[in-house]
């Protein structure tokens, strides 16, 4: 199985909305409300938001035999350089999209950079992968978003050579 990442394009919001949709049930089924998902799922990945995605951050996709089956999204602003998602389909989990996807991220940086990532408390497979790859954890707090109260944590890592 060979694994393409690519940037994402506009022929792929189909795609990474049914990623998004999928992996988030899988993740969050035991952590984060049916109806919070819904809403912020349709919120995120609508058309209007991937556009913006599209046009104001680093966007890819990772694809097995030119289906696309993951992306990523790093948004760099003057405050920070976020990893804002690294989604891959569960039946294709553990066969190094995340890994080939973080890798691309990282390589959008500069050594000494710092990439943070902010997850929900409870993420363990989250929390697992991050650290894999060096990132430390740096803080947790609370944030209200659609009326559900977040447990987030952040982690970050500083890009090496």
């Amino acid at each position: 199985m060979g694994i393409t990442v690519r940037k994402a394009t506009e022929a792929d919001f189909s795609a990474i909305q049914q990623v998004a949709q999928i992996a988030w049930e899988e993740t969050y089924k035991n952590i984060i409300p049916v109806s919070v998902q819904e809403h912020f799922l349709e919120k995120a990945y609508s058309i209007e938001q991937l556009h913006r995605k599209l046009d104001m951050t680093a966007f890819f996709v990772g694809e097995i035999e030119n289906k696309v089956v993951a992306f990523a999204n790093l948004h760099q602003s003057k405050k920070e350089n976020d990893l804002s998602a690294i989604y891959v389909h569960p039946e294709f989990q553990s066969k190094g999209l995340g890994n080939a996807l973080l890798k691309k991220i990282m390589n959008e940086l500069q050594r000494g950079d710092e990439l943070v990532v902010y997850l929900e408390k409870g993420n363990h497979q989250a929390e697992s992968f991050y650290a894999k790859y060096g990132f430390i954890f740096i803080e947790e707090f609370n944030e209200v978003i659609l009326n559900h109260t977040f447990q987030t944590l952040k982690m970050s890592v500083v890009i090496e050579g």
